[in-house]
């Protein structure tokens, strides 16, 4: 004889038997079906809104700098460029540096651009060294090796200005990455010198350098980069050129606030703000006119 069971595969009750009792709980039982249905098609709904509203967001901001890719077609595709493509994309395959192949072809540039009485070079704010290997290749490539200073504390910001210097905090962002690392990373080029420390106390290391045609300033912060401009200033070769990273951008206004402070105390420097958000900050002996 065989037994009616309930959903679990137990022997139903005499109640669940009854017709009446049996056509409730179908029914009962559709109901939550079509209830857990009704609120997974909700929880789609509000995620395809959610992307929809950042859909949006991205393409009204797309929209607020189209300035940056207007004839983008006509322009020349500079990953194409040899060699400088092969370097820029190895540099950033490897996960080396935070900058682009736009920002890496200014100091690509700059590099080429070197003036006859350069003879030396140096970056401050280090990171990983994919940008102190991206020079030091372009260099060696262009026959222009020199004293090159590679520049960091490799614990952080020393220092910043609580009043314009935003989300950075002292000792907090880019404490991970270890000296001995990086200096294995440029090892192949001697003429490279790892500096480890707090630059306004480990410029002494170069003090006596005075025809830098190259500074290359990624420190994100007010104080140390109002330090490095007055210190490297006084040291640039004739033509020389300091680049400042973040120049431009919203998250480093101590940055461009340095930026412009110097530049309005020194008429032999001329800023010239480029839309990969660096400021180039040129050396001219003569002065203006």
């Amino acid at each position: 004889m065989s037994v009616d069971k309930d959903a679990h595969g137990r022997p139903a009750s005499f109640l669940s038997r009854l017709p009446g009792v049996r056509r409730y709980a179908i029914e009962n039982q559709r109901l939550r079906s079509a209830l857990a249905k009704e609120r997974d098609l909700i929880r789609q709904l509000r995620a395809e809104q959610q992307r929809t509203a950042q859909d949006t967001a991205l393409l009204r901001q797309a929209k607020e700098h189209d300035y940056y890719l207007a004839n983008a077609f006509k322009k020349i595709d500079i990953r194409q460029l040899r060699p400088f493509g092969d370097l820029a994309a190895r540099v950033i395959r490897d996960q080396r540096t935070y900058l682009n192949v736009d920002r890496l072809y200014t100091l690509w540039q700059t590099v080429l651009s070197l003036p006859s009485s350069a003879h030396a070079v140096a970056e401050v704010g280090v990171y990983r060294g994919g940008s102190a290997w991206f020079m030091a290749q372009a260099m060696r490539l262009h026959g222009r090796e020199m004293p090159f200073y590679a520049c960091d504390t490799f614990q952080g910001h020393v220092e910043v200005d609580d009043t314009i210097d935003g989300l950075h905090a002292a000792g907090k962002q880019f404490v991970k990455v270890k000296v001995e690392r990086v200096a294995r990373y440029l090892r192949q080029f001697p003429f490279v010198q790892v500096v480890q420390g707090d630059i306004r106390e480990t410029v002494r290391t170069f003090d006596s350098e005075r025809a830098f045609g190259l500074v290359h300033l990624d420190v994100d912060v007010y104080p140390i980069t109002c330090f490095c401009l007055e210190f490297f200033a006084a040291r640039m070769a004739p033509a020389g050129t300091m680049i400042v990273d973040d120049y431009g951008t919203t998250t480093c206004e101590g940055v461009n606030k340095a930026v412009d402070e110097f530049a309005a105390r020194h008429a032999n420097f001329r800023v010239l703000h480029l839309l990969t958000g660096q400021a180039l900050v040129m050396h001219l002996p003569q002065g203006p006119g």
